[in-house]
């Protein structure tokens, strides 16, 4: 949620408690009753939503990257025994088929990791008993196939969750919006006691201010520490793709690039809203790649711990 759901969110909750703790005075407004009980139907749901909003989505992502590092040392072990077999057995045709260069498997798209996999693997279990003395076995094969099989089963996950987030972001307005309304008629009943019940009627007007927590104009904090040391990394640059809902780059959009300063840190002050496939990299170090979502009103705080090569 952003700052001014927060922060009308808490007003809610700070509005129902104040009905709670004087029920006597509040039954004696007409038809109170199912307004707040309809409201505290619509708060409920809003914490619940915000709960699922708060999943992190770059551990998906991150579970992707884990699966496809997993599957291209796997498809790359087994194509570099195949095409060892194929070359001493003047199998030309084979040698041609299982050839990867190791790059074109860590570096090639999801759809044609994936694609490549399959052949190596097809070519390498039509010719298993062969490779069992270049060090390719079944088990082997059974590795393969089931890095596969993950790998494919989590290609659509980032996306997906992406999706998620953006329904549930809609739902959230459409409850907040359902919630003023609510308000607006409470407002108007609460009138009816200003005067004989001044006390309610200003501690409810109380309960119904708003007060900001706003973060500044900030939309995204950064820092980069070393994993082992905890000491911040300056230099380190951070290079931000906006993606659309399907999962691809913003046609004509250039990525942004930013770079930590001399304490670790970077600062975003304006971001479009959107999820954004975040690369970071210094040289010495791993790279790392992340999904950031960026709601509107939200201002992102990433800790990125970077790990020597």
């Amino acid at each position: 949620m952003n700052n001014t759901q927060e922060s009308t969110l808490s007003m809610s909750l700070g509005t129902l408690n104040y009905f709670d703790k004087n029920a006597a005075i509040a039954s004696l407004l007409p038809g109170v009753e199912p307004l707040i009980t309809k409201f505290r139907v619509n708060v409920n749901a809003i914490l619940v939503l915000r709960e699922q909003q708060e999943i992190d989505i770059s551990g998906i992502s991150g579970n992707k990257k884990f699966l496809r590092a997993d599957l291209a040392a796997k498809a790359f072990d087994i194509s570099r025994k195949t095409e060892v077999y194929a070359s001493l057995s003047n199998n030309l045709i084979l040698e041609k088929e299982v050839h990867f260069a190791e790059t074109s498997l860590t570096s090639a798209t999801d759809s044609k990791l994936e694609s490549r996999s399959l052949i190596i693997y097809e070519r390498a279990n039509s010719n298993i008993d062969d490779l069992m003395p270049y060090g390719v076995t079944e088990d082997d094969l059974i590795a393969l196939q089931n890095a596969i099989d993950l790998f494919h089963a989590s290609v659509p996950a980032p996306r997906t969750r992406t999706t998620e987030k953006k329904q549930i972001t809609n739902q959230l307005v459409m409850l907040f919006q359902e919630n003023a309304k609510i308000l607006e008629k409470i407002d108007l009943l609460v009138e009816l006691v200003r005067l004989k019940q001044s006390l309610f009627y200003s501690g409810y007007k109380d309960s119904r201010k708003i007060i900001l927590t706003g973060t500044g104009s900030l939309a995204l904090i950064a820092i980069a520490t070393d994993a082992a040391t905890g000491e911040v990394i300056k230099g380190v640059k951070f290079t931000f793709v906006h993606q659309n809902e399907n999962g691809e780059k913003v046609k004509n959009e250039t990525p942004l690039v930013k770079v930590t300063a001399q304490k670790g840190k970077l600062n975003i002050k304006n971001l479009a809203e959107g999820p954004y496939i975040t690369i970071v990299e210094k040289v010495g170090f791993k790279k790392q790649e992340l999904l950031v979502n960026k709601a509107a009103g939200d201002r992102i705080k990433l800790d990125v711990k970077l790990e020597k090569i």
